[in-house]
């Protein structure tokens, strides 16, 4: 994994880290820092933690100002590196979704699960490893609990169609929600050179639900947010617009399944979704050539297809 080091202070004591995974701009982490205080939400995986303790380190944060770490949800780009931070933070609490306790504290199962579908060398070059975390360092949050740093409030909201095991943070004072993948995927390279941002929901194997997860939209869009984190990538604003856009793409990629389900097509969803990508990006004037796009999101838009077919099986 090529070393990225790249932060950036977004206001309201709020700092985005890319994390190295990958690419830059492709996944990021945001620590929140207040009277003294800290909390990080999303952790990247084990092999990102060197990166983000060298970006925190440099802001002047101490390890041990570290009150909480949180993923928003147990997928490994999210919290594969929960367990080694934890290890290097002696006084925080891991705050986690109920559906997702039990990984934390015993990651077995997660980890073997994700060595059957990629296998142990992909494993380890792209996740590193898991680590177990104390099971009393460990808090289950649930849907409205509230938790603070100093005198600032955070709250929790369950918000599944992504993942069951998923929640988003509301930050009153910042007025922003930090959403992991609920509000969707927007990487700043490809609304560089677009009229506006090109958003689009994640809908990887094997949660995907389509009302549910325009409800949680809906549900952070009552809050009257006016900025949002997202972990894919950086702040975005014109929240409207973008909610807009994901909802009518989340019935959009139920059609292409529930379409190819019906022709027993459906290894072709994912051609579905690089033309309704290209499609959209060249309606926002993007400049890039399909090939540099599909460098880009290629591998989103196989692992999506992958999730759609998994639900069109089963639902």
């Amino acid at each position: 994994m090529a070393k990225v080091l790249a932060t950036e202070h977004l206001g309201f004591g709020v700092y985005c880290i890319d994390t190295g995974m990958g690419r830059a701009g492709l996944a990021s982490c945001y620590l929140i820092v207040q009277d003294g205080e800290a909390a990080l939400v999303e952790t990247g995986t084990h092999l990102c933690v060197p990166t983000i303790v060298e970006a925190i380190t440099e802001l002047g944060i101490s390890l041990e100002q570290l009150r909480y770490i949180i993923p928003t949800h147990v997928h490994l780009d999210h919290a594969g590196g929960a367990g080694t931070l934890m290890a290097q933070c002696p006084n925080a609490k891991l705050l986690i979704h109920p559906r997702g306790e039990r990984h934390m504290v015993d990651p077995e199962k997660l980890k073997n699960a994700t060595i059957a579908v990629y296998g142990e060398e992909i494993f380890a070059a792209t996740y590193g490893d898991l680590i177990a975390i104390e099971a009393e360092r460990v808090i289950s949050v649930n849907d409205g609990d509230c938790h603070y740093l100093g005198d600032r409030k955070l709250e929790f909201l369950d918000t599944p169609g992504h993942a069951r095991h998923h929640f988003c943070i509301y930050d009153p004072l910042s007025k922003g929600i930090f959403t992991g993948d609920t509000f969707g995927v927007s990487y700043p390279i490809l609304n560089q050179s677009s009229k506006h941002a090109f958003i689009f929901p994640p809908s990887t194997p094997v949660h995907f639900d389509p009302p549910a997860w325009k409800a949680s939209i809906k549900r952070l869009m009552s809050l009257k947010p006016q900025r949002i984190y997202l972990t894919h990538y950086g702040m975005v604003e014109q929240l409207p617009q973008l909610a807009a856009d994901l909802i009518e793409q989340i019935d959009t990629y139920a059609e292409y399944a529930t379409q190819r389900k019906q022709s027993e097509e459906l290894e072709k969803i994912e051609e579905d979704l690089t033309k309704d990508s290209l499609n959209r990006l060249r309606q926002r004037e993007c400049q890039l050539a399909d090939e540099e796009i599909n460098a880009l999101i290629g591998l989103d838009n196989k692992i999506n297809a992958q999730g759609l077919a998994h639900w069109a099986i089963n639902s």
